[in-house]
């Protein structure tokens, strides 16, 4: 029965292998997506977009494409270094030597068939860093503070009419899950404009600070009045209040309640015509504020004698 199998599967390989053979010795007409790559000097700047691909129409034999189709340089190559003004370049001219496809292959047409290429002014300038990372945690967890990017600013270089609408630079947009400590992440950043501008650094570092999330309370907490005059006080009713705070463990740990300014200016008092303001709150980190009682503070002006 073993030796039946062996001979079963010995004539299937066999004809498999024939019937390869045989098609792959057929001509074949395939469309590829090749990525556009455009080289320029560093005194050179596009001043209009261009294609991030190029369609590419290609017929031969059945091996000759399959090589093609595994290779990992297929890239459209457009040298421009040696252009000097405005330009229509036609795609088609010069195919073969641009994707560097071997000569067996003949490549019928190309799309677009022609790119318009406009420079301007190189111009240079620095600008922020917009972070597109998603963080979720593990129940229980939270982030301390904000995540710290490194470095927050990079420099672009390109042409001066597409620098000035360009306000941040974005990361790449990815998402870390299941997270229950500290993380430090290189992403890279995203290239909206393929071709246009040169990016540096091309990558950033993002920190992110993860604790046990608790809740806290801080009571008596005083309420200070603000540029009261000289000639009168001012008492609240009541003086005090007690905050309730969400955070990392260590982060509310650290909290000094002297540190924790709570107050209102004498002027929202004056100009108050409800009967009762409420204070402003600064935290010494940047935890979350649950709630605060009393909300409403009532007061008493009197005038010094």
């Amino acid at each position: 029965m073993k030796k039946n199998f062996l001979i079963y599967f010995s004539i299937l390989f066999f004809a498999v292998m024939l019937w390869l053979y045989l098609s792959l010795n057929l001509n074949y007409t395939i469309n590829l997506s090749v990525p556009l790559e455009i080289n320029l000097t560093k005194s050179q700047a596009l001043a209009s977009t261009v294609p991030s691909s190029i369609d590419v129409t290609i017929k031969g034999k059945g091996w000759d494409l399959v090589a093609l189709l595994v290779s990992e340089n297929l890239t459209y190559y457009l040298d421009l270094t040696g252009i000097k003004k405005d330009v229509r370049v036609n795609t088609f001219q010069a195919i073969s030597e641009r994707l560097n496809v071997p000569h067996d292959l003949i490549i019928l047409n190309t799309y677009p068939d022609t790119i318009s290429i406009s420079f301007d002014k190189v111009s240079e300038r620095r600008v922020q860093v917009k972070n597109n990372v998603n963080v979720i945690l593990k129940d229980g967890y939270k982030i301390v503070g904000k995540p710290i990017i490194t470095p927050e600013y990079v420099n672009i270089t390109g042409a001066k009419s597409i620098l000035s609408k360009i306000k941040f630079i974005p990361t790449e947009s990815i998402t870390f899950e299941n997270i229950n400590s500290d993380i430090s992440k290189i992403v890279n950043l995203s290239d909206t404009l393929n071709n246009i501008i040169r990016i540096e650094p091309k990558k950033v570092k993002i920190d992110y600070k993860v604790e046990l999330s608790a809740d806290k309370n801080f009571e008596d907490i005083t309420v200070t009045i603000n540029n009261v005059p000289s000639d009168k006080d001012v008492l609240l009713i009541p003086p005090k209040l007690t905050l309730y705070l969400r955070g990392g463990v260590e982060q509310l740990s650290r909290i000094n309640p002297s540190e924790i300014k709570v107050s209102i200016d004498y002027h929202v008092i004056e100009n108050d015509t409800l009967g009762f303001v409420t204070p402003i709150i600064e935290l010494p980190v940047n935890a979350d504020l649950i709630n605060f009682e009393p909300q409403k503070f009532q007061y008493i002006i009197k005038k010094k004698y």
